[in-house]
């Protein structure tokens, strides 16, 4: 079953986490706590029901009546992440009889994503959800959404607190960070996936008796400027700083940018090759990831990968049986979330606010009808430093036993 993804390393997920699976909780488990995991099934939403919702008297509703275009905005097109995303948005959308629409730029730029919406705003759509391009640049587009009725919610990388109602938050990003850092160190060590909720504690276990070169980590992410992996890259490095890495792990990690463009992640995979000097690489991007993972192979590199990866996309680089040796391949594991839900929780947030008045005030809640695998679920709002948020789930861990399961679900 597509389980929470994102009990970060998820075990058992971007995202995770983007990132398939699982019943949801409004609270995210313990390291990849999740006991339950299902084959994933793939059926649905044909009995979605029309979520309610409670709270949020002292914030100001969005107008309209949710009638006409209710457009998703990933960075840009060709990105699978996004398509899934938007799949399980449109699915759970329209089920409760929405008309949607995917409007993507070319190009993975705020300028770009900036003058779709202002030309979506002028024709009046009714609802947005987005997955920005940066931290700055979209104050006078939202405005005037804003100025319009017009409600936005983002999702994956996050809006302005200004003119969002709230973030659609795939894992905690503090989780994803620590997941994403033991993960990299225990395969620089050789050591398997060790399972649900045992990753920190079997790192510990192995950092204490090592003695050999101080390892080290490269992060090949999306673009400089993009809010979601920047977050995760902070996280990684508080990971780093804790006692049990000190004199093991070099706490400071190569950073490259690919821009979540095919091209430009192969070529700085390539440089990560070239100059060898990482033991692994960790791609917070889905994009990222499988560029690195052909790189790796086709060089017969001696680097690892993990990161944040589609088993679809990543089946070439990953093992596929339990029988398999897992460090024959490229990326012995990943993690992800299911980003099909993901979609889904968004189409539910945009249905409460058009419905009921749903504002993203921290305490509110909003109901999630029955979709797929997973079954009815309130969310709640959370604050967190100057915005508020929806957790959606928990990572999830792909590796040699799941892998099979999965490659046709994300």
């Amino acid at each position: 079953m597509m389980k929470k993804l994102l009990a970060l390393m998820l075990s058992a997920s971007m995202v995770a986490g983007l990132t398939a699976c699982g019943t949801t909780t409004t609270e995210a488990p313990a390291d990849g706590e999740d006991s339950q995991q299902e084959t994933p099934t793939d059926e649905g939403g044909d009995d979605a029901e029309t979520p309610t919702d409670e709270g949020g008297d002292d914030a100001e509703a969005p107008s309209g009546d949710g009638s006409g275009k209710h457009v998703f905005m990933f960075k840009s097109t060709g990105n699978s992440f996004g398509d899934l995303m938007f799949e399980g948005y449109e699915e759970y959308m329209t089920a409760l009889g929405y008309e949607v629409e995917y409007d993507s730029p070319a190009e993975t730029t705020v300028a770009a994503q900036v003058q779709m919406l202002d030309e979506l705003i002028t024709q009046g759509v009714a609802s947005i959800v987005i997955s920005t391009n940066g931290d700055t640049g979209y104050d006078e587009v939202f405005q005037k959404a804003k100025d319009a009725g017009i409600p936005i919610v983002s999702i994956d990388s996050e809006a302005s607190v200004d003119y969002r109602l709230a973030h659609i938050n795939q894992a905690e990003v503090a989780d994803i960070g620590s997941y994403l850092v033991q993960a990299a160190v225990l395969i620089t060590l050789g050591i398997d996936y060790p399972g649900d909720g045992k990753m920190e504690e079997t790192l510990s276990s192995e950092l204490a008796n090592y003695s050999g070169d101080e390892i080290a980590l490269g992060v090949l992410s999306a673009g400089v400027d993009t809010p979601v992996q920047n977050s995760w890259i902070a996280a990684m490095e508080e990971e780093l700083a804790k006692d049990m890495y000190k004199g093991k792990v070099s706490p400071n990690l190569d950073k490259k940018y690919g821009n979540d463009d095919p091209t430009e992640s192969t070529t700085q995979a390539n440089a990560f090759v070239a100059e060898n000097k990482v033991d692994c690489i960790i791609s917070p991007t889905t994009v990222g990831i499988a560029a690195a993972g052909q790189v790796l192979k086709s060089a017969n590199s001696e680097i690892k990968l993990t990161g944040l990866g589609l088993p679809s996309e990543m089946q070439s680089f990953m093992p596929m049986s339990a029988d398999d040796d897992a460090f024959a391949s490229v990326c012995p594991y990943m993690m992800l979330w299911d980003v099909i839900h993901l979609g889904a929780v968004a189409g539910a947030a945009i249905d409460a606010a058009v419905k009921n008045g749903w504002t993203g005030t921290d305490g509110e809640t909003f109901t999630m009808a029955a979709f797929r695998d997973y079954p009815e679920e309130d969310y709640s709002v959370y604050t967190q430093g100057d915005g508020t948020f929806v957790l959606a789930g928990t990572p999830y861990i792909f590796y040699k036993d799941n892998m099979a399961e999965w490659v046709s679900v994300l």
